[in-house]
């Protein structure tokens, strides 16, 4: 077991981070491999698209619901061995979807794999802001946000291979992937027990800047995943040609968050992630006018591009903003309000589409930006105008 250094290090590899890159990519996975195979396993045993959508609902809640909980956990047990406890929970669970096909069990795994996934989500991102300093957390954040990403692009790849052959061997290799994070945090995370304080109305207060970007983030990405394909559908777009435009949205997301992270260290977190909520409302606002196919790939790669940054730059904000006794509770709201994000994305979107038609599919995540930017710019004003005086 690692000790951590006396004095901090600026690099974004000193001691502990390196495996909470491994932690993220691991996380990716599971999210990328065991989410969209479970769907189709669904989908295969004729399970209407009204329970599938419920049962991956029931995975984000729980999420969300587990969050006071996990921080709890997390000042009882210590950053290490919660994060040992949500692999092993995920790593026995999800392998025992494709040996069921009862619809209420599928529904308790879910569940649990939601709780398990809360338990690694929030102790890593916590022990992410305790083992950087304020000289180089956007870095940190960020390159955690690229592992997550290359993860959650390489799981589906990985399952397809292997999924026609037998959903089993997918769900088991996906298993002996995430369980084998243990032995990264056994032997790469230094030991670290956390002082708890309970989230209070000053926090929220405090925290308003950051969660917003959590939930616009959480929102957005969900409602991308799940609604944009039907659109392009309705805009007669062939399947390769989706998949195309989904492509270049994640290679955006790839290729920008490290620089974009880097510079805000460098210029501020503030000032960049505003610049970055700016672009995400004007290339959004192409995807949703613009038919042209080269343009979509355009306006998908900045979106992607602008978009993936927001969640680490926000989430830097929480460990900028806090104290350490004050950190788990602060990411327990922070992966709480992404998860609510997520989970309301598609439903209030979908509805939106019902209701003017599928032009406006994203009015709610362009309304939601919009006041964020203004939020932002709100901040951004009052620092300028502190550093005057």
């Amino acid at each position: 077991m690692q000790q951590i250094p006396s004095t901090p290090s600026n690099s974004p590899f000193s001691t502990g981070l390196p495996a909470l890159y491994v932690v993220a990519f691991l996380s990716g996975i599971s999210l990328g491999l065991f989410n969209p195979f479970i769907s189709t396993l669904m989908a295969q045993h004729q399970v209407s698209d009204v329970w599938i959508g419920a049962n991956s609902t029931v995975y984000f809640l729980f999420i969300a619901l587990g969050t006071p909980l996990v921080a709890k956990i997390l000042r009882h047990i210590g950053l290490r061995r919660t994060m040992m406890l949500g692999f092993a929970l995920m790593g026995l669970s999800a392998p025992l979807f494709p040996l069921t096909e009862q619809l209420p069990l599928w529904f308790v795994i879910r569940a649990v794999m939601g709780i398990a996934c809360c338990l690694y989500l929030i102790s890593g991102q916590t022990a992410l802001n305790y083992f950087c300093n304020d000289s180089n957390r956007a870095i940190v954040n960020g390159l955690d946000a690229l592992s997550f990403s290359l993860g959650f692009g390489i799981g589906p790849v990985i399952g397809s291979v292997f999924y026609e052959v037998s959903p089993k061997i997918t769900f088991s290799l996906g298993s002996i992937l995430v369980l084998s994070g243990i032995a990264v945090v056994w032997f790469g995370l230094p030991e670290k027990f956390v002082n708890f304080q309970s989230p209070r109305i000053g926090m929220l207060k405090q925290l308003t800047l950051p969660l917003q970007g959590a939930f616009a983030y959480g929102f957005s990405v969900a409602t991308l995943v799940s609604l944009y394909p039907l659109y392009l559908l309705q805009q007669n777009y062939g399947v390769e040609q989706i998949g195309y435009t989904f492509g270049v949205f994640i290679v955006g997301g790839l290729v920008a968050t490290i620089p974009v992270t880097h510079l805000a260290d460098r210029f501020g977190k503030l000032k960049v992630l505003l610049g970055s909520v700016w672009i995400i409302v004007l290339s959004v606002l192409g995807l949703s006018f613009i038919d042209n196919f080269i343009a979509t790939q355009v306006f998908a790669f900045i979106a992607g591009a602008s978009m993936s940054p927001v969640f680490p730059l926000s989430l830097a904000l929480i460990g900028a903003k806090l104290s350490g006794d004050k950190l788990p509770s602060g990411t327990a709201l922070f992966t709480a309000t992404y998860s609510a994000g997520c989970t309301a994305g598609p439903i209030l979107s979908s509805v939106v589409m019902a209701i003017f038609g599928q032009r406006y599919i994203f009015s709610l995540m362009l309304m939601l930006f919009v006041l964020f930017m203004l939020e932002l710019m709100k901040k951004h004003k009052k620092m300028i105008r502190a550093s005057v005086q």
